[in-house]
């Protein structure tokens, strides 16, 4: 099972209870393919970038799921058909990786060349 993060940009003019019918939808889009939702996030009602679907504003939702790989294709497929989701996106979230980076110091010593690794935590340079 991966781990997978969904943001949804619904109607700005649903109320609470329309909000969480949308929700339970995705709810239910995820556990028919055997996942299950770890998070759901409200973020409300923002300012978009640009016009979507003749609209300014959206709702905000943020959810965490965890679920196989085929309920990528469910969930966009249910985004196209639901007139009340403007955008929907799903990424793959991953943990951060520790020791991705290295930093190579050369020194001299003496005539020959000593080369010292020393691992950098989160892209870091000390």
């Amino acid at each position: 099972m991966s781990h997978y993060e969904v943001i949804i940009i619904l109607d700005p003019a649903l109320t609470e209870e329309s909000v969480d019918t949308e929700i339970g939808g995705v709810r239910e889009v995820v556990t028919k393919k055997g996942g299950q939702m770890l998070e759901i996030q409200k973020w409300g009602k923002k300012r978009l970038a640009y016009e979507v679907k003749k609209r300014r504003e959206g709702q905000y939702i943020l959810m965490k799921v965890d679920g196989p790989g085929g309920v990528v294709a469910d969930l966009d497929r249910h985004f196209r058909i639901t007139e009340v989701i403007l955008k929907g996106a799903v990424v793959r979230a991953e943990e951060p990786r520790r020791g991705r980076f290295k930093a190579k110091s050369h020194a001299t010593l003496e005539g020959s060349t000593v080369t010292a690794t020393q691992e950098m935590e989160d892209g870091e340079l000390q």
